[in-house]
């Protein structure tokens, strides 16, 4: 993951929904996405995981993951006055 610009992944678990979140520093993410999906330790990791796992994207979006809005967010580039507001 590191190799593909993948930072800070963490995957959280809510009773039975999984909630990933990881942070992209490159600048081709379809690109990246890609040789992660090529690598062979990955496709094992999947064929056994796949399984466990419920998409609740759109029926027919083509997604098999649901995008989620942010709706706040703490940075801490932000200035005094800005601090806390939300987006």
């Amino acid at each position: 993951m590191l190799d593909n610009n993948i930072r800070n992944f963490t995957i959280f678990l809510h009773d039975d929904l999984l909630f990933g979140y990881y942070e992209y520093t490159g600048d081709d993410h379809a690109a990246d996405q890609a040789r992660i999906a090529a690598d062979p330790d990955t496709q094992r990791w999947w064929t056994l995981t796949d399984p466990c796992q419920e998409s609740l994207a759109e029926p027919g979006s083509g997604h098999w993951w649901a995008p989620m809005r942010e709706i706040w967010h703490l940075d801490d580039h932000q200035t005094q006055g800005d601090a806390g507001r939300t987006p």
